[in-house]
């Protein structure tokens, strides 16, 4: 059980004999129910591929439990979405897409897969986010999805065999097309070479060999990770854990707006939810909204960095024009003051 978790439980046991208590219940329902994940788009785009990469890593949700589903083009519902496209953007895609909100807390990914198809992915990219007025993130899903070992093989790398291709004697052309590796004269068997691009694509073994042969002393590490660089699934990756921790802290806004209305209409219950209000993980959890809603990180460290970021966020509180700017400085001051407390 989490913090959050805790502290709503002692909530829920104060109200239980008051009238409040199914108002509060469902409200915390609503906060620690599995979160909505889904990875939409066109039949084709690489859906799968992306949907393996992301659910082989773990994203901090806050103690929720993220719940992925691969979802159709006609439907955008879930918290937090990733949508696939592949070549040019379509109106379809144009008109899932505008039926989700916008902003720093929208939940929303849009990815750009099969990039090792592309002859400028980045160049891609930057036009389709140009079309949709959102970011657009360039992705080799296959090749990431394989080095994961989550790919069509559902094996990891042998870098071995990847040596064997790349101390071969190759022409530029027997890597453009899967039929000429397959018929190229090499050591490496037929069946070893189809292992390779089940795993990292034909693409991906390209790049590979490319810097093998150009830094022949590389580690085997530096290799994986330099290809893992170009795939784009860290950048992905980063994406969605902004997006699903975006989503645990909408969760938790939307929990707070709902305990100060119950707050309003039931005295009895009044003390019980100012006092979960005041918790250290209510104000921490406001503190995370805050942080994301600006953009930035929270800095922890020693009580004096805690001091000075009080201080920091106090004066930008008071300098603000826009109120949703003030009241996010607000609670990062509140956040700081409570650590130095603890």
């Amino acid at each position: 059980m989490d913090v959050a978790e805790a502290g709503l439980g002692l909530l829920r046991d104060r109200v239980a004999s008051t009238d409040a208590r199914e108002a509060v219940e469902n409200a915390v329902h609503d906060r620690l129910r599995p979160l909505t994940a889904r990875v939409a788009g066109r039949a084709g785009v690489g859906k799968s591929a992306v949907l393996a990469v992301l659910e082989s890593v773990p994203l901090d949700a806050d103690g929720l439990d993220v719940r992925w589903r691969e979802g159709r083009t006609d439907n955008s519902e879930g918290e937090v979405l990733v949508h696939v496209i592949a070549g040019a953007v379509s109106p379809v895609d144009m008109a899932l897409l505008s039926s989700r909100p916008r902003g720093v807390l929208d939940g929303t990914v849009v990815v750009l897969t099969k990039a090792d198809t592309l002859d400028d992915p980045a160049a891609d990219a930057a036009a389709a986010s140009q079309q949709l007025g959102r970011t657009v993130l360039p992705v080799m899903g296959a090749t990431a999805a394989g080095m994961r070992g989550v790919g069509r093989a559902g094996a990891p790398l042998d870098m071995a065999d990847v040596r064997a291709v790349a101390a071969a004697d190759l022409r530029p052309t027997d890597l453009m097309t899967v039929d000429r590796f397959r018929a190229v004269d090499i050591e490496v068997s037929t069946r070893r070479r189809e292992a390779l691009i089940e795993c990292i694509e034909l693409r991906g073994l390209a790049l590979l060999v490319d810097v093998l042969r150009q830094r022949p002393a590389v580690s085997d590490g530096d290799a994986v990770r330099m290809l893992a660089d170009a795939t784009g699934a860290d950048a992905l990756i980063a994406a969605v854990s902004t997006a699903v921790s975006a989503a645990a802290a909408a969760r938790d806004a939307e929990l707070h707006r709902s305990m100060q209305q119950i707050s309003a209409g039931h005295r009895r219950v009044r003390a019980a939810v100012e006092s979960y209000l005041a918790s250290d993980e209510a104000v921490a959890a406001e503190m995370r909204c805050a942080a994301l809603r600006l953009g930035v990180p929270i800095e922890t460290g020693s009580k004096q960095v805690a001091s000075e970021q009080a201080v920091l966020w106090k004066r930008r509180a008071a300098a603000a024009v826009d109120p949703d700017v003030r009241r996010a400085a607000l609670a990062l001051c509140r956040g700081h003051v409570r650590m130095l407390r603890r």
